[in-house]
């Protein structure tokens, strides 16, 4: 008979494994990681991951949604904070256009959130292609759904009523933070300014 663990137990268990999970990702990659490695990590045994999760797969994924809701809580709390301390109504033209730079340093702060953590081992496409294939349906569509109410919403908004595409934007900040995995190449002493003045010009055509 399978061992039952209490409520706490299993949140325990669950955040060890997410831990092992952010971790191992970030230093093999979706493909090379195994089960073994991550119930050792988690120091649990093999049988009691999958009491928990069907594969590893769905496990990557359930943590890096961890990330994804830090990063937007960033963006939503961030954009809220400007918006209340500059006295600013989102709905008027160019009502942005003083706190251009707080903006970016928001955005830059989500970045940072997603390039350290397994969120941007995602960003590669073999990666999210490996993990998506084995999500369930139901996961897949619940995940589609939250993703509406996320409060990065407030930049969605923005781009919408400048007739900009947001998908072209999402994919804008994407391509700028899959450049700053080149650091040995741009130099780490100059990828902030760099990836600033990259953010920068996108938030301009948002916000101008």
């Amino acid at each position: 008979m399978p061992k039952t663990y209490s409520e706490r137990e299993r949140e325990k268990i669950v955040k060890k494994l997410k831990k092992a999970a952010n971790e191992l990702m970030m230093k093999k990659g979706v493909k090379k990681a195994t089960v073994d490695e991550l119930v050792k990590k988690a120091g649990i045994p093999k049988g009691t991951f999958y009491l928990f999760y069907p594969c590893k797969e769905v496990l990557f994924f359930d943590a890096a949604q961890d990330f994804h809701v830090r990063v937007d809580e960033h963006i939503t709390n961030g954009m809220m904070r400007i918006i209340s301390e500059n006295r600013i109504d989102p709905s008027e033209d160019g009502a942005f256009s003083e706190c251009m730079d707080e903006v970016v340093d928001v955005i830059l702060g989500a970045m940072e959130i997603t390039y350290n953590s397994c969120l941007k081992v995602l960003l590669e496409p073999e990666a999210m292609n490996l993990v998506l294939s084995k999500l369930p349906d139901n996961l897949l569509e619940e995940h589609r759904e939250q993703d509406k109410d996320m409060g990065a919403g407030i930049i969605a908004q923005l781009v919408s009523k400048k007739g900009l595409d947001v998908n072209a934007v999402v994919g804008s900040f994407s391509m700028i933070l899959l450049g700053s995995m080149y650091k040995h190449v741009i130099g780490e002493e100059n990828l902030r300014e760099s990836m600033r003045m990259l953010v920068k010009g996108v938030v301009m055509q948002i916000l101008a």
